[in-house]
């Protein structure tokens, strides 16, 4: 008895020390995260996640293995779709997507079975986004567009790609149609150089990297920039472009008040989106809350490392990595759009520029 008194307490004490390293294990160790990006190879978005790649494993309790996996298609709709309806939901599989994907959802765009709800942001890139146009134009400054002169021509790889000026102009008033089909940017500020269209938009690396010499030889005039929303709600200017005005500034140079109404609440709504989330890693919002503290612990201290800080700074060109609640705050400011507000952006994109919803 004293004999089996004692085996049995040795295997008491066995099994409660099993249970605490269970207890203790990190939800990670032994896993594969994987980033599904909605786009091929090569592109921003796909840099900013492999760049993720190289680091967040080594910032997760347990070091998981971290994976890239491309998805092209729609406009990162594709991965989209097979992230909410067929990926699984423990937290091994992460969304690198986009602030166009988040406003493609949020409209309904036709093809998309995402939710908002679905998704829930743990870090972001931004991206600012700045549109010029042909010095051919007689264009000399921003305020001249609404003069009323001849139709403008915007060269587009997608309306979503170029929803900014699009809904910029709108904004101001300014008759313009849109040429879509051109396969991307590179391709839309090509057409402008040679004639095909007269207004395009950039993104505000591409444009200081490319488009600023035209600017500086006289071919190329900036009209505005997309601005950043800043803690308060204001629109304020790039500040990788601080000499572009907003389209809120011309606006108001112009009209000499504020704008107000549905095509400024959806300008700020989509600016809140495309510019703050430009690159975005998310994850599914029943993921376990484990993996949510795990991953957040994570990303906190990967952004502090200065090996990841050298490694993103071309990804991000230039800008700071966004998180916690500015992210937060920044997402909110997009998916609150007033319904009636909402309603104008689908109707106006859909009867303008022949997009379709789904918005039973």
């Amino acid at each position: 008895m004293i004999k089996f008194a004692g085996r049995l307490a040795t295997s008491v004490a066995i099994l409660a020390l099993t249970a605490t390293g269970l207890a203790a294990q990190p939800f990670y160790e032994g896993k594969t995260v994987t980033l599904l990006v909605g786009f091929s190879p090569g592109g921003g978005t796909d840099r900013f996640a492999r760049v993720v790649q190289q680091h967040l494993g080594a910032h997760i309790a347990g070091e998981p293995t971290v994976l890239v996996q491309n998805m092209p298609g729609a406009g990162s709709v594709l991965a989209s779709n097979h992230y909410v309806d067929r990926a699984p939901r423990d937290g091994t599989m992460l969304m690198v997507g986009t602030g166009q994907l988040l406003m493609r959802i949020l409209l309904g765009v036709e093809g998309s079975t995402a939710r908002i709800a679905d998704y829930e942001p743990l870090m972001a890139g931004p991206v600012g986004r700045i549109t010029a146009a042909s010095a051919d134009l007689g264009i000399d400054g921003p305020a001249d567009l609404m003069d009323g002169g001849e139709e403008l021509i915007v060269g587009s790889a997608g309306i979503m790609a170029s929803i900014d000026t699009i809904l910029g102009l709108r904004l101001l008033d300014v008759d313009f149609r849109a040429i879509s089909g051109y396969e991307g940017k590179a391709e839309t500020l090509l057409a402008m150089q040679r004639g095909e269209v007269s207004v395009d938009g950039q993104t505000t690396p591409v444009y200081n990297a490319t488009v600023r010499p035209l600017v500086e030889e006289g071919s190329v005039t900036p009209l505005f920039a997309q601005g950043f929303i800043d803690g308060e709600g204001n629109l304020v200017r790039d500040p990788a472009a601080p000499e572009v005005p907003t389209v809120l500034e011309v606006y108001q140079e112009v009209r000499g008040e504020m704008p107000s109404g549905p095509a400024w609440n959806a300008y700020m709504a989509t600016t809140a989106a495309t510019v703050v989330a430009g690159k975005v890693l998310m994850i599914h919002e029943e993921a376990p809350q484990d993996a949510k503290d795990a991953l957040r612990a994570a990303i906190d201290s990967m952004v502090e490392d200065p090996a990841f800080q050298a490694d993103v700074e071309d990804s991000l060109e230039g800008y700071d990595i966004f998180l916690g609640a500015d992210l937060d705050a920044a997402v909110q400011a997009a998916v609150g759009i007033g319904e009636e507000d909402l309603a104008w952006l689908r109707d106006y994109l859909s009867s303008e520029h022949g997009m379709r919803f789904d918005t039973n």
